[in-house]
């Protein structure tokens, strides 16, 4: 198979194992020549499902034994145009296309053997991609849920999304995403892929138990604890909200919540999307609009983030 920008030849592998899965509350499609890509993508979006209709996307991942360029390393993804995604680092190449709803891959056999690399680096990567066409436009955001109604947890990079979601898991809050969220306009839910948290290891001065794990290697190259969330602030119910409101997070002197209005917490938000998530800024406006409409907050952190389980616990009240 010929690469779309004719840059890379992916040859066509011969597909003895086929699944699909629930993704998104869409059903995906992953082929491989390897069972054990099936295995990897099951803890990415849950065991295989019986699903009415057809896959909406598909993802057909090759393995080899090996390849010149295996190693360790980060995974690379550009978008040189709106419905087209390559992948590349060591020991994978690929790419995404959404006008044909299909995503290839090629990786060596060695990359497989680090399973959280190649999960959130390439299947993952892949798959979100061409979903979140599909009326799932993504948003930089956490999000935890009580019952169906769920809090998007919004912020720059580094204000403390994700330790905040873990304090909201271990306080019995069901994690609904850590970093991104999926919002679908019609009809109006929030979905998440609620499978790990990644902290920064300094956070185990917080929560001794974090002490425990060693950080690992994440496809971008960073460096953080892997938590999972499975039985621990989550369960087996659809990641999914079809109620949501929005709290802006940020960090002060004076921890505290305040309300704010619905035009003035899309307009902070949509303002300056980060890169990756700027390719929805046409789209993802009406959505952030709905949320925000259900209720808008601003907080101020805490010095502990489990002091702060008391201020979304309130928010939650008032949705």
């Amino acid at each position: 198979m010929t690469h779309p920008t004719r840059s890379i030849q992916v040859r066509p592998a011969r597909l003895f194992a086929a699944e699909t899965f629930c993704a998104l509350g869409l059903p995906l499609r992953v082929e491989s020549n390897s069972p054990r890509v099936l295995a990897i993508a099951a803890g990415s979006f849950g065991p295989p499902a019986a699903l009415d209709g057809e896959p909406v996307a598909s993802v057909h991942v090759h393995v080899r034994p090996a390849w010149a360029g295996d190693g360790e390393g980060p995974v690379s993804h550009t978008v040189p145009r709106r419905d087209l995604l390559l992948l590349s680092g060591p020991g994978c190449r690929g790419y995404a296309d959404t006008v044909r709803r299909e995503a290839v891959v090629e990786v060596g056999e060695d990359l497989l053997e680090d399973a959280a690399h190649f999960r959130s680096g390439v299947l993952e990567a892949l798959a979100l991609f061409l979903l979140a066409r599909l009326d799932r436009d993504p948003l930089h955001a956490a999000a935890v849920a009580r019952g169906n109604h769920a809090l998007l947890l919004a912020g720059p990079s580094g204000v403390g999304k994700s330790t905040l979601v873990y304090a909201a898991s271990r306080a019995g809050l069901r994690v609904l995403a850590e970093d991104a969220v999926y919002l679908q306009l019609d009809p109006f839910r929030a979905w998440g892929m609620p499978r790990r948290i990644h902290l920064l290891a300094d956070t185990a001065r917080f929560f001794p138990e974090l002490s425990q794990i060693r950080p690992g290697r994440q496809f971008n190259g960073k460096t953080k604890l892997a938590v999972d969330v499975l039985g621990a602030g989550a369960s087996d119910a659809i990641p999914m909200a079809d109620r949501a409101g929005l709290c802006l997070l940020a960090r002060g002197e004076t921890p505290g919540v305040e309300r704010l209005a619905p035009d003035a917490a899309v307009a902070a938000l949509t303002a300056a999307p980060e890169p990756g998530f700027d390719l929805y800024a046409d789209s993802v406006g009406a959505r952030v609009c709905r949320v925000a409409e259900q209720g808008a907050w601003r907080m101020v952190l805490p010095p502990h983030p489990a002091d702060a389980i008391p201020m979304l616990h309130r928010m939650f009240d008032a949705l």
